[in-house]
C-alpha cells in the first residue's frame, strides 16, 4: 500500500469570520492524482493554499509525511524551507510567480535558493527547458511571453525544485486548446514517472482523464464525496 503524504483531519477556516472550509477530511497518497471540483466560491483555491502552507487552518489537523503543518511548526525557517521545497504550487494566474529578468533565472531562482552548486542548477534548468519546449524562450522576460509560455515557465519554476507533491489550481484556464492538449499530456507523462498531483478544474473531461479520485465541495464550504 502506497504511503498517505497528505491526511486532512476535520479542517476548518474562516476569512474574517466567513466560513471558506468546513469540516474538510481526507488523504492523498504518494503517486495519487487528486482533482478537486465544485462550484466557485465553495472553497477549492482556499483548500490549495492550506495545502502549501501559505494559510493555516483554524481547526482539525493537516499532516504532510508524518509532519504536523501549523504556523507554529512553520516558524521553523528550515522546516518551512523542506516542506516548499517538497510541494510545488503553480497558482492559476502565473504572473504572480514569474518576478526574475529572464526565464533562465526563473527557473534556476528556486534551486539557487536551496544551496545547489551551480553546474546542478544549471542542469536542472536545461533539462527543463527542454523538456516544456522552451529553450527558445531562455533569455526572454517573462513579462513579454504569451499566456501559455508563462504557465510553461511558471511550472517549470515549480519543477525545478524536485517537489513530490504538484499542486496546480486550474492548470487549463486561460489557455488555447493547442496548450491545453499540451499540458494534458504533460501532466500524464508526470504521472507515469510516479509524481504526486492535486489539482482544482471545472474541466469534467480533465477532472476524469486525469484524476484517481474526484472530492466534489460543496456550495457550504464542506467535502461531498469522492469518486
Amino acid at each position: 500500500m502506497e504511503k498517505t503524504l497528505i491526511r486532512l483531519n476535520d479542517i476548518c477556516f474562516a476569512y474574517d469570520g466567513l466560513i471558506a472550509l468546513r469540516h474538510v477530511s481526507f488523504d492523498v497518497k504518494k503517486g495519487e492524482t487528486l482533482v478537486l471540483q465544485g462550484s466557485n466560491g465553495c472553497g477549492k483555491s482556499t483548500l490549495l493554499k492550506l495545502l502549501n502552507g501559505l494559510i493555516f487552518a483554524e481547526q482539525g489537523t493537516y499532516t504532510f509525511d508524518d509532519d504536523i503543518i501549523d504556523a507554529g511548526t512553520m516558524k521553523n525557517d528550515r522546516f518551512a524551507k523542506r516542506f516548499h521545497q517538497r510541494i510545488g504550487f503553480v497558482f492559476q494566474n502565473p504572473d504572480v510567480m514569474l518576478f526574475c529578468n529572464n526565464v533562465r533565472e526563473e527557473i534556476a531562482f528556486g534551486p539557487t535558493q536551496m544551496g545547489l552548486d551551480a553546474e546542478t542548477v544549471d542542469s536542472r534548468v536545461d533539462d527543463l527547458l527542454k523538456a516544456l519546449d522552451i529553450e527558445r524562450l531562455a533569455e526572454r522576460a517573462p513579462y513579454q511571453l504569451s499566456g501559455g509560455e508563462k504557465k510553461r515557465v511558471a511550472l517549470a519554476s515549480v519543477l525545478s525544485m524536485n517537489p513530490d507533491v504538484l499542486v496546480l489550481d486550474e492548470p487549463l484556464a486561460g489557455l488555447d486548446r493547442r496548450t491545453q492538449d499540451w499540458l494534458v499530456d504533460f501532466l500524464q507523462s508526470l504521472q507515469e514517472a510516479g509524481m504526486t498531483i492535486v489539482l482544482s478544474t471545472h474541466d469534467d473531461v480533465l477532472a476524469h482523464l486525469l484524476g484517481d479520485r474526484i472530492l466534489y465541495m460543496n456550495e457550504d464550504h464542506s467535502v461531498n464525496y469522492i469518486l
